[in-house]
């Protein structure tokens, strides 16, 4: 299945919206924290990954 293909319902755009805003958050703070944006995205990809993973 192609992801082109898929109905997204209200439900779906709302948490992706979500996610992206989540992600977002993280990384501004990571940015704060971190002297490169390559050491920030690490970090926020990390810390959005294991919230992922405990959420599941």
């Amino acid at each position: 299945m192609k992801i082109e293909h898929i109905s997204y319902t209200a439900e779906m755009v709302d948490g992706l919206h979500q996610s992206v805003m989540l992600y977002k958050a993280l990384l501004e703070q990571a940015k704060k924290e971190t002297a490169s944006d390559q050491e920030a995205y690490e970090i926020a990809d990390h810390v959005f990954k294991n919230m992922m993973k405990v959420s599941e």
